[in-house]
């Protein structure tokens, strides 16, 4: 049987890999030996884990309600061209957002200032 130097770090390494229970009488024989049965076992259930492609479903999230549709069904805001987002709208009403969402901001000052008009829709959370 042909035998083999091995470096003082490749014992080491496999001495690491076998982890022997504290106080273990472990021979090197017997280390390298676990270290290639707990590849084995890791090969076998990385290839078992494989059937198929994996396949990436998106959170759901409830859909964000539409801020276009929501000014046009409001008389006083119809005819005014680009309020395609809250923020859009907010800024055209000078609502002053502070980093808050542009939709929850509308939503308040609509409930105190124009209780007449269509309540802000909500996502839905």
């Amino acid at each position: 049987m042909p035998q083999f130097h091995v470096d003082d770090d490749v014992v080491a390494a496999i001495w690491k890999l076998a982890n022997p229970k504290p106080f273990e009488n472990l021979s090197f024989n017997t280390a390298l030996r676990r270290v290639i049965a707990g590849f084995a076992q890791v090969g076998e259930y990385s290839n078992r884990s494989i059937e198929g492609p994996v396949t990436y479903t998106s959170p759901r999230r409830a859909s964000t309600p539409s801020a276009k549709e929501w000014a046009a069904s409001i008389r006083e805001l119809k005819g005014v061209a680009d309020l395609n987002s809250w923020k859009s709208i907010c800024d055209h009403l000078e609502i002053k957002t502070a980093g808050d969402s542009a939709r929850r901001r509308l939503q308040k000052w609509v409930e105190s200032n124009r209780p007449l008009w269509p309540q802000v829709p909500d996502t839905g959370n």
